[in-house]
């Protein structure tokens, strides 16, 4: 009996799903004006918090559309809060800062994930709210640390607040900042300096001592921030992620149900407030009791949480779309849409560039098929009981990045000497590497590498320049060359201290020496050219971190001419905040640091690869013959960089990284895949440098001709 009941629901589902599905819509134009939203002061009688979704944090024209539904919501209904999917103390902070005249355009991009701070589409939203910050206030709902406020300032912050109410925190502030760097960066719980309990144990004490403060807006915020880090700790020592289609699982459990204890809390501190939520259509979903796909129907959205307590107060709208593909990782994937679901009946519709559709109606009552959580699967569960109202648009753009020109405005800058950067002589750049061991004093290996970091701005250029480069690029599997290339870039770099930003690169001049089977189609499929800097990245240059490496003066030695110290570097730690590497590896290898001005004028890295997630599997972009090889690994990864002195500074004239692993075809059987980067600059231009913005970036190798005039006299 009960088979047959569960067939007959079965049935019921398919000729719901099947039926002619007609729902009431409001259709926009492809530019609609504020004014247009009109219909949304009925929809959202009463309401005091709207939550705006959108399917990915990727579509650019939904930034803009969402910009516009806010500044509606703001001018003619009196929402005056703005809520973010980031971080709650980053955010905090960011107030703060456009409350004391800071640029709000850089508050935000201090305090915003990237995703919508360093997007063009995202500076519509930055406008608008700099011309009514006197009467708005940003706020942010998740656990995590989202920004620079997070990263430079939070563990200064924290331990002076704990100072000022008397509570004495039992760590070390430099542990504690590198615990949330690993935390963050790593989605792991590091217990090297700070164990699980210890950190639980000290911050749920810290709270209760929060607790007795007098009320406040700072005792509100610091209750909420040190709730959220209890959670954060706690999701990165006790979860494994699930591998799924989906955006979001039971994964995100944890960090929902914070999201909606920092949004309720906020309300009942404001209870005047009017709020808007900006993030993710999944963390907004009412109810997922339809839902029972598995893996799915484990996840707790923050919505439910607050469509529990708020009722009708809340209304959560989607972004929906039904496009067909989506683009990932510098490439488009098709994904089709199902027949009879929900994006396929708004896509058949084909009336208006922007539907809006409301679920205060019968037609939206039924189980219908709906890519709502995932740009890939398809599941079935009921449209009304997900979102109280849908935005359908029917075609979506990526989002862009801002053009890095505008940061270059607040780097830090000094008086430039008039330097002579004529290129090394000949006989300069021969490098001389004797044998011989050179007896060196008492100084000890940590003692040389605080002097190299103290003396990195003295070294190495911290202001913007431009260079040549050239580079060859070899693959081999097996034993044999499947590709053999050259090409001749343009660089443009922000210096390589006190900045992070990857360099920006034009291909001039393109050369195929073998192209076979193996097809490489853009310099972002090599880490090692787009962030091929140790000094802007190595992590065992950071203050407060180096002291976790391990170093050892091996010997002293004459190189190029200079006494040098060479010393052996290695990490006991084997995650990314350690190794800079999204794959678990030993991280070790050597430096050779000048005597004299204590510059490191070469450096050796080698990541041993000890774990490669599933996730990084996916085979090489190969076709014809090597197209059986579906799937890769890696092993080792090794990165040699020298450094010459040029007029004041020392710059990179030459690196070779070599990647080793295994490529795996469809019946497990593997061969042996390694690839080779040689690359060296020149003509360093400090005083005029070419600046490359973004949009004139060539990272694409098929857009670049074969030269063979050029090539006939290249001499580099």
């Amino acid at each position: 009996m009960r088979n047959i009941a569960i067939v007959l629901c079965s049935l019921l589902s398919l000729i719901l799903s099947a039926q002619e599905f007609n729902p009431k819509t409001i259709n926009l134009s492809q530019k609609p004006e504020i004014t247009d939203f009109s219909f949304l002061k009925e929809e959202l009688k009463d309401v005091q918090v709207v939550m705006l979704g959108e399917n990915t944090h990727f579509d650019g024209n939904v930034f803009e559309m969402k910009t516009q539904i806010v500044q509606y919501l703001h001018q003619e209904m009196g929402f005056n809060t703005i809520a973010f999917e980031s971080g709650i103390y980053d955010l905090w902070n960011a107030q703060k800062s456009i409350n004391q005249g800071q640029n709000t355009k850089e508050a935000f991009a201090n305090s915003l994930f990237s995703i919508w701070a360093k997007r063009n589409e995202f500076q519509s939203f930055i406008d608008f709210y700099d011309l009514n910050k006197k009467d708005l206030k940003v706020f942010g709902f998740d656990y995590q640390i989202t920004g620079n406020n997070g990263t430079v300032n939070f563990t200064k912050d924290f331990f002076e607040y704990a100072k000022r109410v008397n509570y004495k925190i039992k760590f070390k502030q430099e542990d504690f900042e590198l615990l949330l760097e690993s935390i963050t960066n790593s989605g792991m719980f590091d217990e090297e300096d700070i164990s699980y309990e210890q950190f639980k144990t000290e911050l749920t004490s810290f709270k209760t001592k929060i607790s007795q403060q007098k009320d406040s807006e700072e005792k509100f915020y610091w209750n909420q921030i040190v709730k959220s880090l209890l959670e954060l700790g706690h999701d990165a020592f006790t979860k494994e992620e699930i591998l799924s289609t989906f955006n979001t699982t039971s994964y995100d459990n944890i960090r929902d149900k914070q999201m909606a204890d920092n949004l309720l809390a906020y309300l009942k501190q404001n209870p005047e407030a009017k709020i808007i939520c900006w993030g993710a259509n999944a963390h907004f979903v009412n109810n997922m009791s339809s839902i029972n796909e598995p893996i799915l129907k484990e996840f707790v959205s923050m919505g439910s949480y607050i469509k529990k307590e708020l009722k009708n107060k809340v209304y959560s709208l989607a972004a929906v779309t039904a496009e067909d593909s989506i683009y990932l990782q510098n490439k488009w994937h098709e994904t089709p849409i199902k027949k009879h679901s929900f994006e396929y009946f708004l896509k058949e519709k084909n009336t208006s560039p922007h539907i809006f559709i409301s679920s205060n109606q019968s037609k939206m009552q039924i189980l219908a098929w709906n890519r709502l959580f995932s740009p890939i699967t398809f599941v079935e569960s009921k449209l009304n009981e997900l979102h109280d109202g849908y935005f359908y648009f029917r075609s979506v753009t990526p989002s862009s990045i801002i053009d890095s020109v505008e940061d270059n405005k607040v780097f830090k800058t000094k008086d430039i000497q008039t330097t002579n950067l004529s290129e090394p002589k000949d006989d300069e750049l021969k490098k001389t590497d004797l044998n011989e061991v050179v007896i060196y004093g008492k100084r000890t290996a940590y003692q040389v590498m605080k002097n190299v970091i103290e003396s990195l701005e003295k070294n190495y250029p911290d202001n913007p320049f431009s260079s040549s480069m050239k580079t060859n690029i070899q693959a081999k599997i097996s034993t044999i060359t499947y590709l053999d290339f050259d090409f001749i870039a343009e660089q443009y770099d922000l210096g390589y201290v006190n900045h992070i930003n990857r360099s920006a690169k034009k291909i001039k001049e393109l050369r195929w020496n073998k192209k076979s089977d193996f097809l490489s189609e853009s310099l972002r499929e090599y880490h090692g050219l787009m962030y091929n800097c140790p000094i802007k990245y190595a992590p065992f240059l950071k203050k407060g971190k180096f002291k976790k490496f391990i170093f050892q003066i091996e010997e002293t030695k004459i190189y190029n001419n200079e006494e040098v110290f060479v010393i052996h570097f290695s990490s006991p730690r084997n995650h990314s905040t350690f190794t800079r590497r999204v794959f678990l590896s030993d991280y070790s290898g050597y430096l050779y640091v000048n005597k004299k001005d204590f510059a490191i004028v070469k450096i050796f890295e080698n990541w041993s690869v000890t774990e490669f997630p599933e996730q990084f599997r996916e085979g090489f972009n190969l076709k014809n013959l090597l197209s059986k090889y579906t799937s890769k690994e890696y092993k080792n990864e090794s990165m040699l960089t020298d450094f010459t002195k040029i007029g004041e500074y020392y710059f990179i004239i030459q690196s070779t990284s070599v990647l080793f692993g295994n490529v795996y075809n469809n019946t497990s059987e593997k061969e042996e895949f390694e690839i080779t980067v040689n690359s060296s600059w020149k003509n360093f231009n400090i005083q005029n440098p070419k600046l490359i913005k973004n949009k004139d970036e060539e990272h694409s190798f098929e857009k670049v001709k074969y030269n063979a005039g050029f090539w006939n006299d290249f001499k580099f």
